[in-house]
């Protein structure tokens, strides 16, 4: 008799409900916006080096659809590093979507990967590094006396901490900053600072008379730090 009741309770029982029931967690989840197939994304951190143990680079992530125009705003990038804490993914405004690293005890290098859908790139942060605080420059030839035979000028710049200490493997930038026709960088315009914090250039004249050759050093890395200074030229 109890087998009976049994099987005709379950034959009662409608099957449909019992597989509804099994769909609702799907149907109820939120589907997440990512970057259609074919976009492109790009990747910046400022600045690309940091202090160790509480320091914060910005890593912004520019997201461009394949028709070239940003992704819809809301557009989730997920975030990774394998040093330091970075917040796991943020949305896109206009495209761009930004996070930040924080630096925890450990030094080295830092690879920061983002993706969304299938497009994914990644960038290296340098973490225990100093950051520059200014920049210094100084005159090896402060002329050139074209009288004597000569027509290249020697210089350098050293990049300082706010201590005064020298920041090494930073790069530099030389350039003219008029008359580049005349005057020309000898051995590439990029240079990166010795131990000591110093980088070094020429510069060459095609000068016939006296002037002032003017020239400009930037620091190109993890800062905008800059600096004119200028070599004269004599008879």
């Amino acid at each position: 008799m109890i087998r009976q009741l049994v099987a005709a309770f379950f034959r009662r029982r409608p099957l449909v409900p019992l597989m509804l029931l099994g769909a609702i967690p799907s149907a109820c989840g939120q589907a997440i916006l990512s970057a259609p197939i074919g976009s492109t994304i790009a990747i910046s951190v400022n600045p690309p080096f940091i202090a160790a143990n509480g320091d914060t680079a910005v890593v912004s992530v520019l997201v461009i659809e394949p028709a070239g125009t940003p992704v819809p705003d809301g557009t989730v990038v997920q975030f990774f590093t394998t040093l330091g804490v970075i917040q796991e993914q943020a949305k896109t405004n206009d495209g761009v979507a930004r996070v930040n690293l924080i630096s925890d005890t450990r030094s080295g290098t830092a690879t920061v990967t983002v993706f969304s859908g299938s497009v994914t790139t990644s960038a290296d942060v340098t973490i225990g590094a100093t950051r520059p605080a200014r920049v210094v420059p100084a005159l090896i030839d402060p002329r050139i006396d074209l009288s004597a035979g000569r027509t290249i000028g020697g210089f350098k710049v050293t990049v300082l901490d706010a201590n005064g200490n020298g920041v090494s493997g930073v790069l530099v930038r030389f350039s003219v900053i008029e008359n580049p026709a005349l005057d020309t960088i000898l051995h590439g315009t990029d240079h990166f600072t010795d131990n000591s914090g110093d980088a070094f250039g020429e510069v060459q004249t095609k000068r016939i008379t006296s002037g002032t050759i003017r020239l400009r050093a930037d620091v190109l890395t993890g800062t905008s730090l800059s600096v004119e200074f200028t070599i004269q030229v004599t008879q």
